[in-house]
């Protein structure tokens, strides 16, 4: 079967048997595998993801991409810690992150966490987010989608809440057809009526995270049947003509009075980004500057 092949040495090495030994647990089925934690004897708590559909590199292409995943070093990219190749099952490791993702922060928990996501941490997640996605950019500028799953389920969030990116740079490893069908950015709209993706798919996917975060609803953007959410891209389109932004603002943020310019702002570069036609759209190092620009 081989070993766990280490790419990060940041919580330790541990091999395979580490791996089997562990006390394990579901969290769920994902477009690209399913994912189990597992808690090793020394206390480290790891996510593992065992996916299939990741044959379009062969043994020697996997590894130097996995190495060059190891060598990922942004504080707001969590960088998986270890890998197993089969050619039939993928496996992934990363460190576990207990707050989970910003999806679920945002609609899922109704408790104390979603109570702190106010506008300047809301802001910090966007700011973090960007920050991450211009860094992918420019790390994987020859990939058409240098992240290309950007979604709020693929961004988890520490104890402070600054966001880490998951599942980047994947496209390369995945069977084409299984990427077409599970990865975000081939829901932009170039790809529906075109089949066409880019770097600029990815913006698309950061703009609806950023309409996402500003208005607090669930897109419907992200379910398979279209069925249930909002669909945040008409909806703030429809607004915005109308000059109506400040309606759409989560009410749970708007009583921030002071920054309600600023939340407008940023409603308006989400919008940007999901412009329909790619040239239209804003490219993802004006979307930063933009996004940097705002203030608490």
């Amino acid at each position: 079967m081989g070993d766990l092949i280490m790419i990060n040495n940041e919580k330790g090495a541990f091999g395979l048997p580490d791996l089997m030994k562990a006390a394990a647990e579901v969290l769920g089925n994902g477009g690209l595998g399913s994912a189990y934690k597992a808690v090793m004897t020394n206390g480290l708590s790891v996510v593992v993801k065992r996916m299939r559909e990741m044959n379009k590199l062969g043994r020697d292409g996997f590894d130097d991409e996995m190495r060059r995943f190891g060598r990922i070093k942004h504080k707001n990219i969590l960088t998986p810690l270890a890998y197993h190749y089969r050619k039939e099952e993928k496996l992934l490791v990363s460190e576990y992150v207990p707050k989970g993702s910003l999806l679920y922060v945002l609609h899922g928990d109704r408790g104390i966490c979603h109570a702190d996501l106010n506008w300047p941490t809301r802001l910090k997640i966007i700011k973090g987010i960007s920050s991450a996605l211009g860094f992918l950019h420019s790390e994987y500028a020859s990939h058409d989608l240098p992240h290309g799953n950007l979604k709020s389920s693929n961004v988890l969030l520490s104890e402070n809440y600054e966001p880490l990116i998951i599942d980047y740079a994947l496209d390369p490893l995945t069977n084409p057809s299984h990427s077409a069908q599970v990865m975000f950015a081939y829901k932009s709209p170039e790809y529906i009526h075109h089949q066409q993706i880019s770097p600029k798919s990815d913006v698309y996917c950061l703009g609806i995270i950023i309409l996402e975060v500003i208005t607090g609803k669930f897109p419907s953007q992200y379910l398979a049947n279209g069925k249930g959410g909002t669909d945040v891209v008409q909806w703030v389109l429809q607004a915005s003509s109308e000059q109506r932004e400040q309606e759409l603002i989560d009410p749970e943020i708007a009583n921030n009075t002071n920054s309600i310019d600023q939340m407008v702002r940023l409603l308006q570069i989400g919008a940007a980004c999901i412009e329909s036609s790619p040239v239209q759209r804003l490219d993802m190092r004006e979307a930063i500057r933009r996004i940097e620009q705002i203030l608490v």
